[in-house]
């Protein structure tokens, strides 16, 4: 495979070119094609423009965005080593570029084929073999996957619904996690995001495998016509990369929200980040970074939003001393209800009263994932160390709310998660 640009695409209209520079080492550059129109800009922070937009030492962070991190990233080096000796961030882009979370699309052809490969996922959920599934999903997808995050992750396109994909993209997201170092991750993904919809915030649905080792969401950035909105990270509306994403703020997300998302679509948007950070706390997530936050849009001159909330876990079962991924109030130790109260306020600017509304509503949610991870613990007779330990670190979050643990029954699966 030979080093070459790429062509780039929203959805499947040509947007503009990636090249490196010829005159300055280690540069890439972006540039419109002419005649581009304004709702085809590749970013809110990067209008049409005549004059290119360059980088020194990788790419631009919205180029960035999806790049492939982790073991994915490894087993791609890996298999294009001989095609492409010196592997750089371009490269690896040209490889997954097809397939990517977003709006976006690179192909070193002029039009672009995206064609991931059909895929039962009753198969994948109800799969109870000895042979590693993840592993056969990897060796199929990885190269169909423009996904960010360090744990394995695939994108997929659901066989039983090919019709209403024009360009037949993927629609889900196969996770799967090291059970040796983090044991039930993806049943503790699953609680957290069904008590997370409970409080009221707009989360993907999300489904547990039978042998509990994967976890498959929808993606949220699927349209009906098969089309993709527009998805950018707060890296990318920060202007950092992805290596800055535990740098900054929950009160810098919030000014960044303003900046970016409609006016129409802002006191929602305030709410459901409100919400969202709460939540997070209160579970003890401490990888709520800001690639965990992001906007959607179906062009940058129509409405921003911000996107339903994803990658919802509690990180304390595995690494108890563990913290916020930001500051909040200038502090990374989990808050307790004052602090809490003072950073909403600050986001939504809302009443004490609507406040102690929203923090009910979090400590609801704590108490759903509290009473699923207790059904998960009776259910499986190898996982009551996990699930007893979940509660007691959501209990503690409870604690930290103000309330003592509730009783509720538990949802049944994804189906009352609220949806977008």
């Amino acid at each position: 495979m030979q080093k070459s640009a790429l062509n780039v695409f929203t959805n499947t209209e040509r947007a503009g070119r990636l090249d490196r520079s010829g005159r300055e080492e280690d540069t890439i550059l972006f540039t419109y094609s002419e005649g581009c129109p304004r709702d085809q800009a590749v970013s809110v922070t990067m209008p049409v423009r005549p004059d290119q937009y360059d980088a020194m030492a990788g790419l631009l962070p919205i180029f960035e965005m999806n790049l492939p991190e982790g073991g994915l990233k490894d087993r791609l080096r890996n298999q294009f080593a001989k095609a492409i000796p010196e592997f750089d961030d371009l490269d690896l882009l040209s490889i997954v570029g097809s397939s990517q979370i977003g709006r976006l699309r690179y192909s070193q052809q002029d039009k672009l084929r995206e064609d991931v490969p059909a895929q039962n996922l009753d198969e994948i959920l109800r799969y109870r073999g000895t042979a590693d599934l993840f592993s056969h999903l990897l060796e199929r997808f990885a190269m169909y996957s423009g996904i960010s995050g360090v744990q394995p992750k695939v994108l997929v396109r659901e066989e039983k619904a090919p019709e209403k994909l024009s360009h037949r993209g993927a629609t889900h997201i196969v996770k799967a996690f090291d059970s040796s170092e983090y044991p039930d991750l993806a049943a503790n993904e699953f609680i957290c995001t069904c008590g997370a919809a409970a409080a009221g915030i707009v989360t993907p649905r999300v489904q547990l495998s039978e042998n509990r080792k994967l976890l498959v969401a929808e993606r949220f950035d699927l349209r009906p016509d098969g089309s993709y909105l527009g998805v950018e990270d707060f890296c990318v509306l920060d202007a950092r990369r992805a290596h800055g994403r535990y740098d900054g703020s929950y009160e810098n997300i919030a000014r960044r929200i303003s900046d970016f998302v409609s006016a129409s679509a802002l006191a929602e948007a305030r709410e459901q980040y409100a919400l969202m950070v709460a939540f997070a706390c209160a579970i003890e997530n401490g990888d709520a970074h800001l690639k965990n936050f992001a906007v959607t849009y179906e062009t940058p001159e129509r409405e921003v939003r911000l996107a339903p909330a994803y990658d919802i876990v509690s990180t304390t079962p595995y690494i108890p001393r563990d913290t916020l991924a930001l500051t909040l109030n200038n502090s990374k130790v989990f808050p307790g209800r004052d602090e809490l109260i003072k950073f909403i306020r600050f986001v939504t600017s809302k009443s004490q009263r609507a406040v102690h509304e929203l923090l009910d509503r979090v400590a609801y949610g704590v108490s759903v994932s509290i009473a699923q991870a207790a059904e998960y613990g009776k259910r499986h007779r190898d996982a009551p160390g996990f699930a007893d330990r979940l509660i007691e670190i959501l209990s503690r979050g409870l604690g930290r709310l103000g309330l003592k643990r509730t009783s509720v029954h538990a949802l049944d699966g994804a189906g009352e998660q609220r949806r977008q």
